[in-house]
C-alpha cells in the first residue's frame, strides 16, 4: 500500500548553524544514553540535553542539544548546568544530589552557543549553560 502526503504548507528546514551567541532557553527535553563501541569511554553514560531558544527573532523556537557526562571526573558539565536552573540548592549542588531529569524540564536558562566545522559543515555546539540572570558576554561590556 502506498503512503499518500500533502506537502502544500510544510516548510522546509535547512538546519544552517545559528550564529554564535548567548541565547535565553529551555530545557526542553534530556534523556540518558550510553556512548558506543567507538567512544573514549564505550559504554558510558550521558545525558542528552535538547534546548528551546526563547529569545524573540529569528532563531526563536530552533533546537540545540549538549551532553553531560555521568563519568565521575567529567561531572563538571552536568553541575554547571543544574546550578543555572536555580531549582537547586548550593548544599545539593556541591554535594550529593538525586535528581529526575523532570526536574531539570521546563527550566529557563541562556546558552553559549559556539560555532564549529564538521565533515565540511558549520555546526552548533553548546558549550556552557548559565543561569537567565547573568549577563552575556555582550551584555557584560565595560562601556557606558
Amino acid at each position: 500500500m502506498g503512503i499518500r502526503v500533502n506537502f502544500t504548507d510544510v516548510k522546509t528546514n535547512d538546519f544552517e548553524a545559528i550564529p554564535a551567541g548567548t541565547y535565553g532557553a529551555k530545557v526542553t527535553d534530556g534523556e540518558i544514553r550510553e556512548s558506543g563501541e567507538n567512544a573514549k569511554n564505550p559504554g558510558a553514560q550521558y545525558i542528552n540535553w535538547e534546548f528551546t531558544i526563547q529569545d524573540e527573532g529569528p532563531y526563536q523556537g530552533r533546537k540545540q542539544w549538549m551532553n553531560t557526562s555521568l563519568l565521575p571526573q567529567a561531572l563538571f558539565g552536568l553541575k554547571g548546568l543544574l546550578a543555572a536552573t536555580g531549582r537547586f540548592s548550593t548544599d545539593q549542588i556541591d554535594g550529593d544530589l538525586d535528581f529526575e531529569i523532570e526536574d531539570v524540564l521546563g527550566s529557563d536558562v541562556k546558552i553559549v552557543v559556539k560555532q564549529k566545522q564538521y565533515q565540511g559543515d558549520t555546526q552548533n555546539e553548546v558549550k556552557r549553560v548559565k543561569p537567565i540572570g547573568e549577563p552575556s558576554e555582550m551584555e557584560s561590556s565595560l562601556l557606558p
